[in-house]
């Protein structure tokens, strides 16, 4: 009996290990088989619910957002007129030059030393009913100064040439005696002038000098002051001016040309006091 006890109670212990082990085998795969629930969810969540764009998305965009702003650019670097005009001829400069080419010419559009026309201003003699000369009080920047003016004739017309000018009827000029590049020309007006046609007359004659400008009220010299019509310009070369000045009978259109210089002042203030002093 001893040997089968002992025999049996080896196979015993040979089943048990058996059964033990076949128990730890299904209880590995069991859990081997079942999914993982939370790594799962984590997993979808972060899939699902990016917080950034990936790689290749974000390329994508920046390449887009590039061409944007490329184009955004391109188009304000076209609009901008700053950019504009640094390709663009300077007009003005142009125009400067221009005004300064016609500063020589400036003379000879005002200086019109054609010869008085007798038969269309009148003979000598009218206003001349007056004294040989007279004294006049001339006002100047610093003082009121007394000057003679000597009466002289042109053809329909006389005035005082104030001392220091001297006029020449047969090209109704008065100019000062020590410059004569200094001058106005004295133009007797047919009846029936008008006044819109001798502004832009004027306007054009006096574009050599620069913009024209209409002078009113105290912007008018003193001496000139009831002209009807006075326009100016002036540019580095000096000062075109045109009035138009009217007596009880007659119409007069006086263009004045002043070069920038030392005798401007004196000049002017001779001029317009002789010039106020027309008639007929």
């Amino acid at each position: 009996m001893k040997p089968y006890n002992r025999a049996a109670s080896i196979l015993g212990v040979l089943l048990l290990s058996s059964a033990l082990a076949a128990c730890g085998s299904e209880s590995n795969s069991a859990s081997q088989s079942e999914p993982n629930t939370s790594t799962t969810t984590t997993d979808n969540t972060s899939i699902e619910e990016p917080a950034t764009a990936t790689p290749d998305e974000e390329a994508a965009t920046d390449q887009e957002n590039g061409g944007d702003n490329a184009s955004d650019s391109t188009d304000s670097a076209t609009e901008d007129p700053a950019a504009s005009e640094t390709d663009k001829p300077n007009d003005s400069a142009t125009d400067d030059t221009d005004a300064t080419d016609d500063a020589s010419s400036a003379s000879a559009t005002i200086a019109q030393e054609d010869p008085a026309d007798a038969s269309k201003q009148g003979d000598k003699g009218a206003g001349a009913d007056r004294p040989k000369t007279e004294k006049f009080q001339i006002a100047t920047a610093d003082s009121t100064d007394s000057v003679t003016g000597k009466l002289q004739e042109g053809y329909g017309y006389a005035l005082y040439a104030m001392e220091g000018l001297e006029f020449d009827a047969e090209t109704n000029r008065l100019s000062m005696t020590s410059n004569p590049d200094y001058y106005a020309i004295i133009t007797p007006l047919e009846k029936g002038y008008a006044l819109a046609t001798l502004r832009n007359e004027a306007k054009t004659a006096l574009k050599a000098y620069g913009t024209p400008s209409e002078l009113k009220g105290d912007k008018i010299p003193a001496a000139l002051s009831s002209a009807r019509l006075f326009l100016s310009a002036e540019n580095e070369a000096g000062t075109g001016q045109f009035a138009l000045w009217e007596t009880p009978s007659k119409g007069y259109d006086l263009k004045i040309n002043i070069p920038t210089g030392e005798d401007a002042e004196t000049f002017t203030t001779l001029a317009y006091a002789s010039l106020s002093t027309l008639a007929d």
